[in-house]
């Protein structure tokens, strides 16, 4: 009979206990680079190589010698070893390159990259910015989208603008820090110079399909936060900023702040009892529906300041009171006429078709893209609805150097109600075809003087801006678009349209993915050849 003993010797013990001993010790090394943590796993795994190496240099201390000292190894231990080393240092080498992000943009048209519109904001980035991205489980897909576009900007800055991304689950405290109203929401800010984030900067990021607008913008909002500061004038009872009742005004306050823009109130009549100006840092002064009409030495005020190239939101009413703001025999009234072409009716829109709840409640039925004021506005999907409003009126100015001309208009159906004592009385209005104003009307209108730089936004509503409105359809753009256009704003946040939109891959591969790919590509393939290679060693030893 043939004799099938094997005989396992030292040698063969220490062999075996190289391969699995250097095979354990190079997982381990392995896994614990790419989890960046020590898990029970990746521990034994170091524990089951150091043993082996231990015992491979204690049963054959001469291999193991000879090994050391670059000796070739009885049996094709070298051989072996070196495989395994091989396969450990391309593995690692993926790691280093995965962990470094390394990114290429090899599409014709740079499909993937960030435009130059976005490196011009970017090169002015001198504080440390933080992207800091709130997802949860249930959102790593969208974290890894996201996070694949700002590494772009991360890059783009050398580091100045890094990420950081927090679980709303396991950190509930931070996320309520934060002000955190859903799942995956993003915020950008300024870290301090000990890198901790500057929480007085903290804006949320919008989400829209225009991913790298969104986020330029912001950035851009960002480096100029601080050098805008808006004025609410407080000397006539107008509405109050800081007030967060329906008829308040903290809405809008609280949205100008978040837009990095400064916010103060100030009073006309002091200014005027002493013969002094609105601060020269002024981006805009807000007349947020007056009471009562302007002397001329508050006019005088205004002038000064308009002269200067400054910019002037008015928000008149329908008021019923002695001496009201703003009306058409008035002071200022002449004066925004002779100078800038445009005043307020005394009169209240009355629209049979394009109306809330009631007739008076005016809903915007044509839009005057003429200027940035009205671009983003739609009668149709963006409508904006003012409750009592004044009609305007809008000439040519005598002079050449100003400009001037609507922004809404209420629909042909529509007219003045010039009986406004008939209306304080008993509410009722009715057409009366000697007296009142037919339509349409302008409901908005803008004046700007090319010479001196100075800016003017009528209405005749106010209500429109305030808590109970503002979030009405087009009210807030109409506001917002208003103020960015006085204060120049829209002219220092620009961003043109791209002939490629910035966004995800065709096909795109998250992260576990990848390191499934890179997993059975880097060691899963190799490690079955080197397996088949070791197979054959052992049956030709048994041989």
């Amino acid at each position: 009979m043939q004799n099938d003993n094997i005989a396992i010797t030292r040698s063969h013990l220490g062999q075996l206990a190289s391969i699995i001993g250097g095979t354990a010790l190079l997982m381990g090394i392995i896994g614990w680079i790419w989890q960046g943590s020590l898990s029970d796993i990746i521990i034994a795994a170091l524990g089951i190589g150091l043993v082996g190496i231990v015992l491979w240099a204690a049963l054959t201390p001469h291999e193991f010698r000879a090994f050391i000292s670059g000796r070739q190894a009885r049996y094709g231990t070298s051989a072996v070893f070196g495989t395994l080393l091989l396969l450990g240092i391309v593995a690692l080498f993926y790691v280093v390159l995965q962990r470094a992000v390394i990114v290429m943009d090899m599409t014709e048209g740079q499909r993937f990259s960030i435009s130059e519109e976005t490196r011009n904001i970017l090169r002015q980035v001198s504080t440390p910015i933080r992207i800091t991205g709130f997802y949860s489980p249930r959102m790593l897909a969208q974290r890894e989208i996201d996070d694949q576009f700002f590494r772009l900007y991360e890059i783009a800055t050398d580091g100045k603008i890094s990420r950081n991304y927090i679980d709303p689950d396991e950190q509930p405290a931070q996320a309520e820090r934060y002000g955190l109203t859903y799942d995956g929401e993003v915020f950008l800010s300024f870290l301090n110079a000990d890198g901790s984030v500057d929480f007085t900067s903290l804006s949320a990021l919008p989400r829209s399909e225009s991913q790298e607008r969104d986020i330029t913008e912001a950035i851009s909002r960002l480096l100029i936060s601080g050098t805008l500061t808006v004025y609410f004038d407080q000397s006539h009872e107008e509405r109050d900023p800081l007030s967060a009742e329906p008829q308040g005004m903290s809405g809008i306050n609280n949205g100008i702040q978040a837009s990095g823009l400064i916010t103060f109130p100030i009073s006309l009549i002091d200014l005027a009892a002493v013969g002094g100006n609105i601060p020269d840092d002024a981006s805009a002064l807000i007349l947020a529906r007056p009471t009562t009409d302007f002397s001329e030495a508050e006019i005088a005020v205004i002038d000064r300041y308009l002269r200067k190239g400054g910019g002037l939101f008015i928000m008149s009413d329908v008021l019923f009171n002695e001496n009201a703001f703003l009306r058409q025999d008035g002071l200022f009234s002449r004066y925004l006429w002779e100078n800038f072409g445009i005043r307020a009716l005394d009169a209240a829109v009355v629209d049979e078709v394009s109306h809330g709840q009631t007739l008076l409640e005016s809903v915007s039925a044509a839009v005057y893209p003429e200027n940035d004021i009205a671009r983003r506005l739609d009668e149709e999907n963006a409508p904006t609805l003012f409750r009592i409003t004044r009609p305007l009126e809008v000439i040519q100015s005598a002079s050449a150097d100003v400009l001037n001309g609507k922004v809404i208009t209420s629909s042909t159906q529509s007219y003045g109600e010039t009986n406004l004592q008939l209306l304080g009385e008993t509410e009722t209005y009715r057409y009366d075809q000697d007296a009142d104003i037919p339509g349409p009307l302008t409901t908005v209108a803008w004046a700007y003087n090319r010479t001196t730089g100075a800016k003017i936004v009528l209405t005749g509503d106010s209500d429109f801006a305030t808590n109970s409105l503002v979030d009405t359809s087009g009210n807030a753009i109409l506001f917002t678009d208003s103020l960015s256009w006085l204060t120049g704003f829209s002219d220092q946040v620009t961003f043109s349209p791209q002939a490629y939109g910035t966004g995800s891959p065709v096909i795109f591969v998250d992260g576990q993915m990848l390191d499934l790919i890179a997993f059975v590509t880097v060691i899963l393939m190799p490690g079955v050849v080197f397996a088949i290679g070791l197979i054959l060693w052992v049956r030709r030893m048994r041989a």
